[in-house]
């Protein structure tokens, strides 16, 4: 009679003949679906029965992998390393077709639409933020060629990806502690626990609502952050070529900057007016609960040097830091004092910085962040007034209970119902 172990194998055994045909039977179906540009598959010999896997199903079990169990995998031996570093570019697009539904990233255009489910989150965000292409650089595979599909693309998508949701959770939880505060639906509730649940559920429908919209918002600002810092290059490239004939005056520079999101907001994603729209009342809640923060007590706008400082020279992971540290729930002392020196960082960088102050000047006018409404705002509003939108309705609400609607909009909006975040 065969013991426990003789079945566990033979089971284990009978799985993975039938795992192996299935997936010697797609990839011969799918084959002619693959890009040319495809990695070359090699079989790496690592002494173990993980030798007896067809490179494509080793390939496809890696791409199913946290890319922490994959890294934890890279250290179990040297050849299992070289096995994962050598099939880097493949594992990669195998990671990404299985989350994206078996595509890969891709231009945005007019025709792209997306859903807002969690789970679809990675095809935006690829898409946003695509990968870029080398050559030479140390690429592993046969042909030199240094594949952008990488562990570290991997790992810098899921950094934006935790970035915004993590944003979107600490927006959503300073938009129901007011609603709660001030909301006649509070009396309604008898037990804290009964309050606790509305909260909960209310975080969580907004947090819903504005993950997707932080993936915009962060686009905006990293492409308006290039834009700037190409601008700049350019100037100071003129500059040592003895080209620039006097500094660029701030009145100048409001202009360019100006310019430079109008160019952003009439390209995609932003051609699409409804994602405009969404992006904007993402943008406005946004600085409207950090200005609160910053200032809990009117005027509000006091800070709104700090406010474009964290909007241009930092990032939204330090607006979320930022956020982090003013809840709490761990050491709070700690984690504001990492965000003061992390915060003092990003302005020494940006005022040592030696190519600007050539081109800009050193002086007060030429270091001073913009105004606040000069970061996305009058850019947007320009541009909805083109489109002829100024005046809209906003789809960005929830209903976090009967007859209790929380609407996420801008002043600009018409038909607004319920309580305004």
């Amino acid at each position: 009679m065969p013991t426990a172990l003789e079945v566990q194998t033979r089971k284990f055994r009978a799985a993975f003949d039938k795992a192996s045909s299935y997936f010697k039977k797609y990839h011969e179906v799918h084959a002619h679906r693959r890009s040319e540009s495809e990695p070359r598959l090699s079989r790496i010999n690592t002494s173990s029965c993980w030798d007896n896997l067809p490179v494509e199903l080793q390939i496809s079990i890696f791409g199913l992998c946290r890319l922490q169990d994959i890294y934890d995998l890279r250290r179990v031996s040297r050849a299992f390393h070289n096995l994962i570093d050598i099939h880097e570019q493949a594992i990669a697009r195998e990671y990404l077709r299985i989350r994206r539904h078996g595509s890969l990233p891709r231009p945005i255009d007019e025709s792209s639409s997306y859903t807002r489910e969690p789970q679809d989150d990675v095809i935006l965000l690829s898409d946003l933020f695509p990968p870029s292409t080398a050559r030479g650089g140390g690429g592993r595979g046969a042909s030199g060629r240094k594949d952008a599909y990488t562990f570290e693309y991997l790992w810098t998508l899921k950094r934006r990806q935790e970035v915004c949701s993590k944003l979107a959770y600490y927006i959503a939880d300073r938009v129901m502690d007011r609603y709660m505060h001030y909301s006649s639906y509070r009396s309604s509730f008898a037990s804290k626990r009964d309050r606790k649940a509305l909260s909960d559920r209310g975080i969580d429908l907004l947090q819903y609502k504005l993950t997707p919209l932080m993936f915009y918002t962060l686009f905006f600002l990293e492409s308006y952050a290039r834009a700037r810092l190409q601008t700049r290059d350019y100037y100071y490239a003129e500059y040592l070529r003895g080209r620039l004939p006097a500094l660029v005056q701030p009145s100048d520079r409001t202009t360019m900057y100006r310019d430079l999101q109008r160019t952003i907001l009439q390209t995609p994603p932003f051609t699409d007016t409804a994602t405009l729209i969404s992006t904007h009342h993402c943008i406005h809640v946004l600085v409207t609960y950090l200005r609160s923060a910053l200032s809990p007590e009117p005027p509000h706008q006091a800070n709104d040097p700090c406010v474009s400082m964290l909007l241009t020279t930092c990032s939204l992971a330090r607006i979320a830091e930022f956020f982090a540290a003013e809840k709490g729930g761990g050491n709070q002392r700690v984690m504001r004092r990492e965000f003061m020196h992390n915060m003092q960082a990003d302005f020494d960088r940006y005022r040592d910085d030696e190519s600007a102050a050539k081109v800009f000047g050193g002086g007060q006018a030429g270091k001073e962040p913009p105004p606040v409404r000069e970061i996305w705002f009058e850019a947007a509003k320009n541009e909805m007034r083109e489109r002829g939108v100024l005046q809209h309705e906003t789809e960005e609400w929830v209903v976090v209970w009967e007859g209790a609607r929380i609407s996420m909009g801008c002043q600009h909006c018409v038909g607004e119902e319920g309580w305004k975040a």
